[in-house]
């Protein structure tokens, strides 16, 4: 089994890593899928998606969540049916992560590239102005937290320059301090990055 990562924290926060390195056929052996899953797995076109869609599914089976009590927001957010904690998932390349939680969560994972260095100031602003160097990993670091607070608060309008603010990254830390800010709210979120050699991710737990 693939697990990479499983990690339990905080009562009911667990956080499972899966690395794909299974066929599409050996992903389906291990799970049961509704109705609805099947129907949204034949819709994706390529292999890779197949496999990143079985994968999270074989993730909500270890975290004892059945199939059919997966139910999706107009947003595209995940949750579970009749149940009062709260889910989130990605996936990248060969990799797929989830986190479940009683509290507000958010998850994001993305295979290594130096991708963002071109689109960095899409997505940041104050943290241009930080004094050291944005790296391609760092970079995608502040995606994965920015990313994983939008998850979070689930609305739409957000701003990732503007309404998310994270602070200089401490590396040998790889926990912080985020923030999302509009005109009416501010929410801090603890905030978890790891920098691995093939990928990066974040989770935030919101306070």
């Amino acid at each position: 089994m693939p697990i990479i990562e499983d990690i339990t924290f905080s009562g009911n926060n667990r956080l499972i890593i899966w690395e794909i390195s299974e066929t599409i056929n050996e992903l389906m052996t291990k799970v049961l899928l509704s109705h609805k899953s099947i129907k949204l797995l034949n819709q994706k076109k390529l292999d890779i998606h197949k496999k990143q869609f079985l994968a999270i599914r074989n993730i909500l089976k270890q975290l004892s969540i059945d199939d059919q009590d997966i139910a999706y927001e107009q947003s595209g957010k995940p949750f579970i049916i009749g149940s009062q904690n709260n889910l989130s998932f990605s996936h990248s390349g060969t990799y797929a992560a989830a986190i479940l939680s009683d509290r507000d969560v958010g998850i994001d994972i993305e295979k290594m590239s130096d991708r963002m260095l071109k689109i960095k100031s899409k997505y940041l602003e104050t943290e241009l102005n930080y004094p050291f160097e944005l790296t391609a990993e760092t970079l995608l670091v502040y995606w994965n937290i920015k990313e994983s607070i939008f998850k979070a608060i689930d609305k739409s309008g957000i701003d990732f320059k503007k309404n998310i603010l994270v602070p200089p990254l401490e590396i040998k830390k790889n926990k912080l301090k985020s923030w999302y800010i509009d005109d009416d709210k501010i929410y801090s979120f603890d905030t978890y990055f790891k920098i691995s050699k093939k990928y990066t991710l974040a989770y935030v737990i919101k306070n």
